[in-house]
């Protein structure tokens, strides 16, 4: 049984074939249309020319944005596209191809692929955090997603601590404000802060430090919420590796009770670049009793 899998950001789709195994058998991308019925006829056409390539018994969305996997709608957060809400990709293409069809969150879906073929394989209590321009994250509970009353559950980048909304101070985003607005030299990305950082520069130093505590403080807040046996960091600050997995165990810690200290493992996602569309397949896999 293969599934052709959609992953749909705010500016590419990744597309492909999984098989229900969770190997990528075909990966490819095109830009994401900036209106919803522009997208939905770009879904179209890719499946469309997906089926003269590959047999598959199913379609799976991985998607930016609140869904409600039910009725496949999009219920909001998604401004990329200012009119995707109010919109089921999952219904039309499930009537128009008469295939089923499982559509989730993007981060719901890559908790999913850590779980399955990444950092949290046997694992059935953890956390997926992804640290890009926001924070988001996945809550998964006997390995199962835990999607809340509205499927909002997980947008923890939104809480405030110290009276600060945590993903505007303690994402990638925030670093790298807080190193422009402190420092003499103006940083392109977030690399340019580590690097700095690296090198033991004494003005971006104390920056890089202040926002390994605010991150820090909100992993350590999540840990005393959920009690998860591991919790998988991702997004593009786990490219710096161990060196970056070591500093931010080192901060979380220092936020723990000795009680909690150790009781959860932190670990860096490797589910790779595919991991939306191997999460969305394990969904539609879940979803269909497969």
């Amino acid at each position: 049984m293969n599934v052709l899998a959609f992953d749909i950001g705010g500016t590419q789709i990744k597309y492909g074939v999984v098989t229900r195994d969770g190997e990528v058998l075909s990966a490819q991308v095109v830009d994401t249309p900036k209106q919803s019925a522009a997208l939905v006829q770009c879904l179209r056409e890719l499946v469309g020319q997906i089926q003269q390539q590959f047999t598959f018994g199913g379609i799976a969305i991985s998607t930016f944005g609140l869904v409600d996997v039910n009725s496949g709608m999009i219920l909001g957060a998604a401004e990329a596209i200012p009119d995707y809400a109010g919109t089921s990709p999952k219904a039309i293409l499930a009537q128009e191809f008469g295939l089923p069809v499982s559509i989730d969150n993007d981060v719901n879906c890559v908790a999913l692929a850590e779980g399955w073929r990444g950092a949290a394989q046997g694992v059935a209590h953890y956390l997926a955090i992804a640290i890009g321009t926001g924070i988001g994250g996945g809550i998964v509970l006997n390995q199962q997603i835990y999607r809340g009353h509205r499927a909002a559950a997980g947008e923890w980048g939104y809480m405030k601590i110290d009276g600060l909304v945590w993903e505007d101070h303690a994402s990638m985003r925030g670093l790298l404000s807080a190193a422009n607005q402190r420092c003499s030299n103006q940083f392109v990305d977030g690399r340019a802060v580590f690097a700095a950082y690296d090198q033991q520069d004494l003005a971006v130093v104390p920056v890089v430090q202040d926002w390994f505590k605010l991150l820090a403080t909100g992993v350590a807040n999540l840990i005393y919420a959920f009690n998860p046996e591991r919790v998988v960091i991702g997004g593009g600050v786990s490219a710096r590796g161990t060196v970056f997995l070591k500093e931010l165990n080192a901060a979380i810690d220092a936020q723990l009770l000795p009680d909690f200290q150790g009781m959860t493992e932190v670990v860096l996602a490797c589910a790779g670049n595919h991991a939306g569309m191997i999460g969305a397949t394990r969904n539609w896999l879940q979803t269909n009793k497969y």
